[in-house]
């Protein structure tokens, strides 16, 4: 007896093997899979306590999202055009949010990720992190959980300069704080000690902002840091995940080449050198790539000559301020176009390949492919029903997983089942009410503005030129 039986699919499991079966089925006990197979070897009197006849549909793993910023959600759009938008980003997460902020946010994230057909999804708490209060990483999670999804979050080391200021709402007003190096330290292990498994799809790990040096770094600094990190990390057996660009991957390779493995993924990597290439191949961490993201329109990263070299790269969203969303389907073609544009040879990027990239690859960099990634006996059922009864997807035929690639939406996914619990049917959210979270984002963005201000509010939101053909950057001086 089966707890879930979803039959005549076409099912693409993203097993090592690659199988796809035009007409398939996948059964499920408790949280993982039992079977799966063609319909013909599916016995007469198999029973389940739900069935899903999935006629016209298709069924593959649950997508992962391995980056992602916690507080996006509530920012996009601000400061499009405005020069210094990384110090915007940390005045207004490390100065003008207070918890319920960081619940709402989360749990409009993750409703967007599942709606998308993300089962699991990664995030930095902030652009760069906030590492001064647990309480905001477990208002994160809260939000995170109420929608079902399978959600990693961590923070660590923020950028610089130090000792940082962050405040603290509390009876509605603001507490100014001082955060020292040695405070991040400690809190990054507490968090990983005390919030890491307490829910079953609740994973927290070691996630600082950037291992390259900043300018204000002394080398002997830079290098304490990510030594620290990587020691958490390493402690505590959880993934490290960060922000890396050109010169940082060797500088952390020359001081503390502890910090890369299988399990660390490097978000970006734009502008890397040959030795740099060579590295990440090397150790086998993982770049997360993001080809929508501005990182990678201002540098590129070297995916192909990374691949080439035998290292690993996973596709990811980088929600979603302040241009971008978490529907990974759309970085799927982007990622397709953009190498395929450079490299100019129209058969790189195959689609097995992308959906590897946006399944099993990211998970296991996050070191959660034995849970989750591809549908295999035994794995945890995170899967998603896509709905291809419709024409820009008919008639789904032939090379599902080419169709899928090149056509599919976000917005095409229909049904989504984390750890065995179906958590969206018919795109209706099964485990929260939709309309609360939409209402909860709402009212805690317009409380941030307020505490923003007006002149704030004007500088972040001017966008001179919108209908331009190049619009004007905004600084503090115009």
């Amino acid at each position: 007896m089966y707890d879930l039986l979803i039959k005549n699919a076409v099912v693409i499991t993203v097993d090592p093997a690659h199988h796809v079966y035009q007409n398939g089925y996948v059964a499920v006990r408790g949280n993982s899979i039992a079977a799966i197979g063609p319909m013909e070897e599916l016995a007469a009197d198999a029973a389940a306590a739900r069935v899903i006849d999935a006629r016209g549909q298709a069924v593959m793993p649950g997508l992962v999202d391995g980056h992602g910023h916690g507080g996006h959600c509530l920012t996009r759009t601000l400061g499009d055009q405005y020069a210094q938008w990384d110090a915007m980003a940390e005045d207004i997460y490390f100065r003008y949010t207070d918890d319920f902020f960081w619940y709402a946010e989360s749990a409009l994230a993750a409703a967007e990720r599942l709606k998308f057909g993300i089962t699991t999804g990664a995030s930095m708490i902030a652009s760069t992190p906030r590492p001064d209060r647990l309480e905001i990483l477990q208002a994160h999670f809260d939000g995170a959980r109420k929608t079902g999804i399978r959600q990693l979050a961590g923070i660590g080391f923020c950028d610089g300069p130090w000792p940082k200021h962050p405040r603290v709402f509390e009876d509605g007003v603001f507490h100014e704080k001082t955060l020292t190096p040695e405070q991040v330290v400690e809190n990054t292990e507490r968090a990983v000690r005390e919030l890491n498994g307490v829910h079953p799809r609740q994973f927290c790990i070691v996630a600082p902002g950037n291992i390259t040096p900043r300018a204000e770094d002394t080398p002997d600094f830079a290098a304490w840091k990510n030594r620290e990190m990587a020691r958490i990390a390493r402690e505590y057996d959880v993934a490290l995940h960060t922000h890396a660009r050109a010169g940082g991957i060797a500088f952390t390779y020359d001081t503390t080449p502890e910090l890369f493995g299988p399990h660390t993924s490097l978000t970006h990597s734009t502008g890397l050198s040959q030795r740099e290439i060579e590295i990440v191949a090397k150790t086998g961490a993982t770049v997360f790539h993001g080809p929508t993201t501005r990182a990678n329109i201002n540098v590129r990263c070297p995916v192909y000559e990374i691949l080439r070299a035998g290292g690993r790269v996973a596709i990811v969203t980088d929600g979603t301020a302040p241009d971008r969303s978490y529907d990974i389907w759309r970085d799927m073609k982007v990622f397709q176009v953009i190498h395929r544009i450079h490299e100019h040879d129209d058969r790189l990027a195959p689609p097995g390949l992308v959906l590897e990239m946006c399944t099993i690859r990211p998970a296991r960099a996050l070191g959660i492919d034995h849970l989750t990634g591809s549908l295999e006996v035994g794995k945890r059922a995170d899967i998603i029903l896509i709905n291809t009864r419709q024409p820009h997807l008919a008639p789904f035929n032939i090379l599902p997983e080419a169709r899928l690639v090149y056509h599919a939406q976000g917005q095409d996914v229909d049904t989504v089942i984390v750890d065995g619990q179906i958590v969206m049917e018919h795109r209706q959210m099964l485990c929260c009410d939709e309309n609360r979270i939409l209402d909860d984002a709402t009212q805690a963005q317009k409380a941030l503005f307020d505490r923003l201000g007006p002149e704030r509010m004007a500088k972040y939101t001017a966008y001179p030129g919108l209908y331009d053909l190049t619009a004007q950057v905004v600084t503090d001086e115009n």
